[in-house]
């Protein structure tokens, strides 16, 4: 699906299965400008972030679209929908006024290894074994008693 089909496809889908922009409004309690936005892909009077996630998520359910394929495609092609935190926790760093912001946004399984630093390309514990009971296992090794 392209940017330009996301919206357009939502109100077929809709208009397909007769349900009014105003039912799913009175059922969201969101109001129904925002959902005529929603379907030309005019998200200027949109909130941003997990508010329109939210929106997009219970416009999905109501039309009986998988909420979670419809959030993932809106937060693709709109900026309202990103789900990075960097500019949220910019934003109250300079609420609170913390001088010192160093806050960046890291992809899953790209973190900094807080040991040495370097980037930590772990593969997880194998199934069945959490990471506590990893940790004993080796705790054990190192005591002598394996």
């Amino acid at each position: 699906m392209s940017r330009d089909a996301f919206g357009p496809n939502l109100r077929r889908i809709r208009l397909q299965r007769q349900i009014t922009v105003e039912q799913i409004a009175a059922a969201t309690k969101i109001a129904a400008s925002l959902f005529h936005g929603l379907e030309k892909n005019d998200f200027s009077h949109w909130p941003t972030g997990v508010y329109a996630r939210s929106y997009v998520r219970q416009y999905a359910e109501s039309i009986g679209v998988d909420p979670d394929s419809a959030v993932d495609e809106f937060c693709r092609w709109f900026e309202q929908g990103d789900r990075r935190l960097e500019r949220t926790v910019r934003e109250q760093a300079q609420i609170v006024g913390h001088e010192h912001f160093s806050w960046k946004d890291v992809p899953p399984g790209q973190q900094p290894d807080r040991r040495g630093g370097s980037v930590s390309r772990k593969t997880p514990p194998s199934a069945g074994h959490s990471p506590l009971s990893t940790w004993f296992v080796r705790l054990r090794r190192v005591l002598g008693r394996a």
